[in-house]
């Protein structure tokens, strides 16, 4: 006799299927976390090129500020040079810009950090996924196929025992 069945495939081509798509899923997973790693290095990158230029920028403030103090000490009656006023407000104004974005860096890299998993994190789910072994588990439709199948045998065991 035939079985009756919408899945015509036997157990080890569902696996197959099975198996495939959990391969599927973990080579984009460990895409997706390489992609991750990229982008955290770009960003890391640019907080240090930030830093540094934060600090040559500091240097120089502490340079001028020496600069105009000595300026005041010697008594000289005439101002400070209207270029140098200019150039240190440039300079402050640089100064300020680049501790903006040294912040925006700071909340972009905690925003990807909660975004993602980390190694750790990733490495507990394949404990997991592994331990549970989804492959194995059957959907509720094959379930529901199988008690089907053992009550018509049931049923057709009685009557064959009434006939």
């Amino acid at each position: 006799m035939r079985e009756l069945g919408g899945d015509r495939m036997n157990p080890v081509q569902r696996e197959r299927q099975h198996t495939v798509k959990a391969s599927v899923l973990l080579m984009q997973l460990r895409e997706d976390v390489k992609a991750m790693n990229s982008a955290i290095s770009i960003l890391s990158q640019k907080m240090r090129h930030l830093t540094r230029n934060e600090k040559i920028l500091g240097r120089n403030l502490i340079v001028l500020n020496k600069k105009i103090k000595e300026m005041a000490e010697q008594g000289e009656t005439r101002d400070v040079p209207e270029a140098v006023l200019k150039k240190f407000e440039e300079i402050q104004k640089k100064v300020d810009q680049m501790d903006k974005k040294f912040e925006e860096l700071n909340i972009a890299i905690a925003n990807t950090n909660r975004k993602f998993v980390s190694a750790e994190e990733l490495k507990e789910l394949r404990y997991v996924v592994d331990s549970i072994n989804p492959l194995n588990l059957a959907t509720l439709d094959q379930v529901k196929e199988i008690v089907k199948n053992a009550v018509e045998k049931h049923q057709k065991d009685q009557k064959m025992d009434l006939g």
